[in-house]
C-alpha cells in the first residue's frame, strides 16, 4: 500500500475503514486474480495524472445506478483514493432530499420553497437534466436553496469554490449568496438559451452556503446541481446514480453525457451499470451491447483522451413468493408465505456482455460479479433484504475492493513505466 500523505478522513470514517480493511488481508491471494481489472493498461492516462497528483486536480466520474446513488459505494472509492492522492473537493452533489428520493447522507439542502423533480427513468421527462440526470422544479418567483455539509461524514464538505447549474427561466434574475462573489456565465453544454452556471468563489473555507434567486418570473425555475471545490490539487470524484437507470436511459437523453463531460470534465468514467437492465423482462444481448457502445461513443466523442472502466454488476438473486396451505384445524386450512431466492441469469448475461464489450474495444474492465462470488462468504450478511442491494456495510466493502483493484493496476503502472518504482511508489 502506498505512503498515506493526504488525510481528508474524518475519524469516525477511518475507524469504519480501518474495521473493514482489517479482514480482507485473509482474502487478498484468494481473489487476486477474479479482483484484478482487465486491460488495465487502458487506464495508464488517468494514471499518469494521479502520479502528478500534487500538481493537478484530477476529475473522477463514477455513473451508475442505484447502487451509486446510495453513496456508500462512491464514497468509498473517493475517500480512499483521495487519502492517497489528495483532495479536491467533494464534486458534485444534489438535493435529493428536496427531490424526495435517497442519497448521501453526508450532507443536507434545505429550502424555503416547494419543489418538483424529474429524472431520466421518468416516462415524462424535459429534453435537459443537466449532469446529475435529475432536477428539482420550482414555480416560485424568488427560490431559495441552502446547502450543509455534515462535519461527521465520509467526506471533508469544506469548499473555497461552488459551481451552481440552472435555468431560471430568463437572464434578467439576480443571484444573492452571502459571503461570495458571484460570476454567472452561459452553462457550457447544450439545452435553453437560459441555462446558467453561477461560480461562487468564497474568501474562506466554508461547509455551507445560502443561494437566493430574485426576479426569476412566474415560469419554471430548473436546478441541476453544484460542484464543490476546495482550490487544492487531486482528486475530484463526482457520483452520478439514478435507481432504475440503463445504459438506454442516458443514452435517450444525451444532454446528461454531454452536461457531464462539458462541466466535469473527468479523466477517467466509472460506469456501473447492468443491474436494471437483467431485471427488465427477457434481455437481447446484441440490444444491451449496442447501449454499452452509444455510452461509450459518445462519452469518447467529447473527449477521445478520457479513459473508461467499465465495472459489472454485483450477483443479484430473483425473489420468488410461495404459499403453502397448512392445516390448523378439523376444517380450517392458514395459508403461510415464503419467499425463496434463486439466481438471476440474467446478471451472469449482462456481465459476459460488459466483459466482452471491454475486450473488443480494449477499455478497463473490473468484474465486480467475479469478485462478488469469489468472496461470497465476506457478503453473505451484506446484503439488503432484497438481495439485490446491499446494506451500508455491503457498499462499503465494494468501494474498498474496486480501490484495491485500482491501487494494483496502479502499482504495476508504476512498475512498467517507472525506473524505480519503489521510490515512486512512496512519492503518494
Amino acid at each position: 500500500m502506498n505512503t498515506v500523505r493526504h488525510n481528508n478522513l474524518s475519524a469516525k470514517w477511518v475507524a469504519v475503514l480501518l474495521l473493514i480493511l482489517s479482514g480482507f488481508t485473509t482474502y487478498a491471494q484468494q481473489s487476486a486474480d477474479a479482483g484484478a481489472i482487465q486491460q488495465d493498461t487502458a487506464l495508464y492516462r488517468v494514471f499518469s495524472s494521479l502520479y502528478e497528483a500534487d500538481s493537478n486536480v484530477i476529475s473522477i466520474l463514477h455513473l451508475g445506478d442505484s447502487h451509486v446513488q446510495a453513496g456508500y459505494f462512491p464514497l468509498t472509492v473517493a475517500s480512499l483514493l483521495q487519502n492517497q492522492f489528495g483532495y479536491a473537493g467533494r464534486g458534485f452533489v444534489f438535493p435529493y432530499n428536496l427531490a424526495g428520493t435517497n442519497g448521501p447522507e453526508d450532507f443536507k439542502w434545505n429550502s424555503t420553497v416547494r419543489w418538483a423533480s424529474e429524472r431520466v427513468v421518468d416516462r415524462n421527462k424535459s429534453d435537459v437534466l443537466g449532469p446529475g440526470a435529475i432536477a428539482i422544479i420550482s414555480q416560485n418567483d424568488a427560490p431559495t436553496l441552502s446547502f450543509a455539509g455534515k462535519t461527521d461524514g465520509a467526506m471533508d464538505n469544506s469548499f473555497r469554490k461552488v459551481t451552481l447549474l440552472y435555468d431560471a427561466g430568463n437572464t434578467n434574475n439576480t443571484l444573492v449568496v452571502p459571503d461570495a462573489t458571484v460570476t454567472v456565465t452561459p452553462a457550457p453544454f447544450p439545452g435553453s438559451s437560459t441555462l446558467s452556471k453561477a461560480t461562487l468563489d468564497f474568501l474562506q473555507t466554508s461547509q455551507s452556503f445560502q443561494a437566493r434567486w430574485e426576479g426569476t418570473g412566474s415560469g419554471p425555475f430548473r436546478f441541476y446541481g453544484a460542484i464543490m471545490e476546495n482550490s487544492r490539487n487531486g482528486v475530484l470524484y463526482h457520483s452520478v446514480g439514478i435507481n432504475g437507470a440503463m445504459f438506454q436511459h442516458y443514452n435517450e437523453i444525451s444532454n446528461i453525457l454531454l452536461a457531464q463531460m462539458a462541466v466535469l470534465k473527468p479523466k477517467l468514467v466509472i460506469i456501473s451499470l447492468g443491474t436494471n437492465e437483467a431485471y427488465g423482462g427477457r434481455m437481447d444481448p446484441l440490444a444491451f451491447r449496442d447501449e454499452i457502445d452509444k455510452t461509450v461513443t459518445l462519452i469518447r466523442e467529447q473527449d477521445p483522451s478520457v479513459n473508461i472502466l467499465l465495472t459489472t454488476p454485483p450477483d443479484c438473486m430473483r425473489a420468488v413468493r410461495k404459499a403453502t396451505r397448512k392445516k390448523v384445524g378439523k376444517k380450517k386450512y392458514r395459508t403461510i408465505y415464503s419467499t425463496a431466492y434463486y439466481p438471476n441469469p440474467y446478471i451472469s448475461m449482462v456481465t459476459q456482455q460488459i466483459m466482452g464489450y471491454a475486450r473488443q474495444h480494449g477499455i478497463a474492465c473490473w468484474n465486480f460479479n467475479a469478485v462478488n462470488k469469489a468472496q461470497k462468504g465476506r457478503f453473505a450478511g451484506a446484503w439488503a433484504p432484497d438481495h439485490i442491494h446491499f446494506n451500508a456495510r455491503g457498499y462499503q466493502l465494494q468501494g474498498q475492493l474496486l480501490y484495491e483493484a485500482l491501487q494494483r493496476s496502479y502499482t504495476h503502472y508504476l512498475q512498467q513505466t517507472k525506473k524505480n518504482p519503489v521510490t515512486s511508489n512512496d512519492r503518494h
